[in-house]
């Protein structure tokens, strides 16, 4: 018989989850939904593995699942499936019938129409209505995904509500937390680094949601006042990064214009305490910081000038910086023939094989489109990488530079911190001209 969350009270509820007894399912194993797993699972809770991707479910379940940017997150799921402590399955219904408390982790998306973005609601939509079709009376839902303000209560709660037959509340704990993490030290983050944001639709379900994350959450809880002051804080996070990446970004042009070092400036003005400047890139790429400003764009329209004027800085970026790239060649070598161009790294961010919306690919687009041949180079693998059929992708550093004319430090992997423009130069063409935005290069 499963448990009933809202009959008990918090120490005893603890102690349930805690045993294994009340099993928590979790919805979509990406990025996000195998940290919340090893986090509970370290704890000797018991997880069972969602996700309609057959190859995702297929590795779990044989145990050869892993993640390339958190071997400690690996090696935690690895153990759990040796001790029995997690299963996996494609089926809702096997999910929802055998848990507890089911955790949504699937993403919100944005789709372009020329010059118009939308949310897309509709991987989330789906889940709740999947979920909602099993879920029992005394059960809790906790939605981790980053949302538009209001999202939880005006459009999910109703879809969960008409598919159970069960009212929020009074029937079924409806909880918020918004998830914050960064990929490579995702469990890190969730045990030791941030305190857990957590809201819920009544009393009840913030208690409830409150003993879960305390079991995991080594800085506590935020309790949070409404489920839309939840959804709100966590798209601030993200607005927050992309508006000052941008002043990042123009600040940087000034200095370039000015012969001045951006990073000399940046350090000193960083030492006056309400200074908080940031590196400058080629653009902003992931799935977090591109995406949440149209959270509230989408809501409340182009009036908030400064959110949409950050996001036009940034997403210009990657296309300035090969504009430069060719105009610097052509300014030195007085040359404009078909040049060979190699982008180092593809991931969007150092030391981690995450390639979703990564300014590299623009880059990569940019020069295909002029005619000229194109390699990425980068020290992951990967099964998706985004770039068009005829862009190269090499782990090989010599192969990625041989013969090129033009290339760009995209990624500040660990790996180009070793080197100087000089033995970058050595394994290209004579004529080479080489753009390094975000001062990697010693």
């Amino acid at each position: 018989m499963k448990v009933n969350v809202l009959n008990l009270s918090s120490q005893e509820l603890a102690k349930r989850i805690i045993s294994g007894e009340a099993v928590i399912s979790i919805h979509g194993f990406g990025y996000v939904g195998a940290a919340i797993a090893s986090a509970f699972l370290k704890k000797g809770c018991k997880i069972v593995a969602h996700d309609v991707k057959n190859d995702v479910v297929a590795k779990l379940s044989l145990g050869t699942w892993k993640t390339p940017d958190d071997k400690k997150i690996s090696e935690v799921i690895q153990k759990g499936f040796d001790e029995k402590k997690i299963s996996a399955t494609i089926d809702y219904k096997e999910a929802v019938s055998s848990s507890t408390f089911h955790i949504i982790t699937v993403p919100v998306l944005i789709k372009r129409k020329g010059k118009k973005v939308q949310v897309d609601l509709s991987q989330m939509i789906d889940a709740c209505k999947n979920i909602g079709k099993y879920m029992a009376k005394g059960d809790a839902l906790v939605i981790e995904t980053t949302l538009p303000p209001s999202t939880t209560e005006e459009v999910l709660k109703n879809e969960l509500e008409k598919e159970s037959g069960l009212k929020a509340g009074s029937d079924f704990a409806l909880i918020y937390s918004p998830e914050r993490i960064l990929v490579g030290r995702a469990l890190d983050d969730i045990e030791n680094n941030y305190p857990k944001v957590v809201s819920g639709y009544d009393k009840k379900s913030l208690e409830i949601g409150t003993t879960l994350y305390s079991i995991v959450a080594g800085r506590g809880v935020l309790k949070m006042s409404s489920l839309k002051a939840a959804e709100t804080e966590k798209v601030f996070e993200g607005i927050y990064r992309d508006v000052n990446i941008a002043l990042a970004n123009e600040l940087s042009d000034f200095c370039m214009e000015e012969g001045l070092n951006y990073q000399e400036i940046m350090n000193a003005a960083n030492s006056q305490p309400y200074s908080h400047l940031h590196r400058p890139g080629i653009g902003v790429g992931g799935a977090c910081i591109p995406v949440y400003p149209y959270f509230v764009l989408a809501k409340a329209g182009r009036r908030f000038n400064l959110i949409s004027t950050a996001r036009i800085v940034n997403e210009r970026r990657p296309t300035q910086i090969a504009i430069k790239a060719l105009k610097d060649f052509i300014s030195k070598y007085n040359s404009n023939k078909k040049l060979n161009v190699t982008i180092l790294g593809l991931s969007f961010r150092g030391d981690v094989s995450d390639n979703r919306l990564s300014p590299s690919i623009t880059l990569a687009r940019y020069f295909l489109k002029k005619g000229y041949n194109v390699r990425v180079h980068d020290p992951f693998t990967y099964t998706n990488t985004g770039l068009p059929e005829n862009v190269h992708l090499t782990n090989n550093l010599q192969e990625a530079l041989k013969d090129s004319n033009i290339v760009i430090l995209a990624t500040d992997h660990s790996e180009y911190k070793k080197f100087t423009f000089e033995q970058i130069k050595e394994h290209c063409s004579k004529t080479v001209v080489i753009e390094d935005p975000k001062q990697i290069l010693r």
